[in-house]
């Protein structure tokens, strides 16, 4: 879902305590798919945890507005080389840098977060770690 905005967006009440019904939910704050600057602000469950990517074109960059949310770097071959955790109160910023494969999992009830990054979605270059990398990956979850 796209959200038409004028000048500028705000984040209210009303966006920061909404609790998503789904696994993830997203309200896109760019203008379009074509855009080359991307911002979402994203809703996760607790325990949900998308298949690790990097961007090959682009950082990425996340900022904790609610809950926490914990973010892992991973080697190709799906090992854990590095986990922080965001929260809405100290920790709440961190920017990943492009080839690196990372992904992240909510720790409370649900988080809500923002990611930027700066490239359009339609001409992105991204890599999904392999198939056997991932389930690395999830025995040590």
């Amino acid at each position: 879902m796209f959200l038409k905005h004028k000048n500028f967006f705000k984040i209210t009440k009303k966006i920061l305590n909404r609790k998503p019904t789904q696994n993830i939910e997203r309200i896109n704050l760019h203008e379009n798919t074509s855009d080359k600057d991307q911002l979402m602000i994203i809703w996760q469950k607790k325990n949900y945890c998308h298949k690790p990517k990097k961007f090959l074109d682009s950082h990425k960059v996340f900022f904790c507005l609610k809950g926490k949310l914990k973010i892992f770097i991973l080697s190709n071959s799906g090992k854990i080389i590095n986990s922080f955790i965001l929260d809405d109160k100290e920790n709440n910023f961190c920017r990943i840098k492009k080839n690196v494969y990372s992904a992240d999992m909510p720790l409370t009830k649900y988080a809500l977060h923002c990611e930027i990054t700066n490239h359009s979605f339609v001409k992105r270059k991204i890599m999904y770690i392999n198939n056997r990398a991932y389930k690395n990956f999830k025995k040590k979850l």
